[in-house]
């Protein structure tokens, strides 16, 4: 069995200390190797409750791990992403990968010259529900399909602050339900978007197939959360219910398909390429709105 990839945590946030820490410390694919923030004090605190050590500099942190998991704003993270890569190592990346189109291409560029393995945390494509739903989608015959991410996540809580809520909703959760339904219906070709990011965006989407699909996403609803995508077309009609699934099993799916892309530097159908794909789609959607 392959010793445990030894994972440096960049970020000490609500989302790094929810989730990404405790993930890459639970093995046995990995190991925790540290953690390291712009505020110090955070990244001691969370190391303090990993049991791990806190570095003082990013180069300290490389050093001392096989692979990056980077938990920082999608403005911060290109930087970081690109001095992890030239270092040689794999990196985890947050959705969406950047704020822009030239910083996305500059990171994927940099990732792919460095020749090192990538993930997005597109969190669904790590769902069993949701891997059995696309694999279903290949061969059913869609006229169109309709998606949405609603939640309150801006109304209060951990998330309710930030690049969020000055960017809203369509680069928070819009590479979620855009790349399902791009993954169910095929290669998108045009869209056209509406709505406000600060409160409902829709956005419609012309497929490469000749199927039609809509997408509605909120974070200001007080609602339990919802995501779903469904499918119709002459023989019936196919449905995802994101809220399906065991989170546990998908994060240690996504811990274990990170590993290996780190071992072996191989491509995966959710990294940095995938990621910059949805970060051309979503530019075009916030230039139409």
């Amino acid at each position: 069995m392959s010793a445990p990839v030894a994972v440096g945590l960049i970020g000490a946030g609500p989302w790094a200390r929810m989730v990404t820490a405790p993930v890459f410390a639970a093995g046995p694919e990995t190991t925790l190797a540290g953690v390291w923030s712009r505020t110090a004090a955070h990244a001691d605190e969370l190391a303090a409750e990993r049991g791990v050590p806190a570095f003082d500099s990013i180069d300290a942190l490389l050093d001392a791990c096989d692979a990056v998991a980077i938990a920082v704003s999608p403005g911060a993270q290109p930087d970081y992403a690109i001095k992890a890569a030239r270092a040689g190592k794999a990196v985890l990346l947050e959705k969406p990968i950047a704020f822009d189109v030239p910083s996305a291409q500059r990171m994927a560029d940099a990732i792919g010259e460095a020749g090192v393995g990538s993930l997005v945390v597109l969190t669904y494509r790590y769902n069993t529900p949701a891997r059995e739903f696309l694999a279903r989608a290949q061969t059913f015959a869609a006229l169109g399909g309709r998606g949405c991410f609603l939640s309150g996540a801006f109304l209060e809580g951990p998330f309710a602050m930030g690049w969020r809520l000055e960017r809203g909703c369509l680069l928070d959760v819009g590479p979620h339900i855009i790349d399902l339904l791009d993954a169910a219906l095929g290669e998108v070709v045009d869209l056209e978007a509406g709505g406000d990011v600060h409160g409902w965006v829709g956005v419609t989407m012309q497929h490469a197939s000749g199927a039609t699909s809509q997408a509605s996403m909120c974070c200001r609803t007080a609602i339990e959360g919802r995501t779903e995508v469904e499918l119709f077309g002459p023989t019936g009609a196919l449905l995802l219910d994101g809220r399906a699934g065991d989170r546990a099993e998908t994060f240690a799916t996504l811990r274990r398909e990170f590993a290996e892309v780190a071992r072996t530097g191989g491509p995966h159908p959710v990294d940095v390429q995938r990621g910059l794909y949805l970060q051309r789609l979503l530019a075009k959607a916030e230039a139409s709105l």
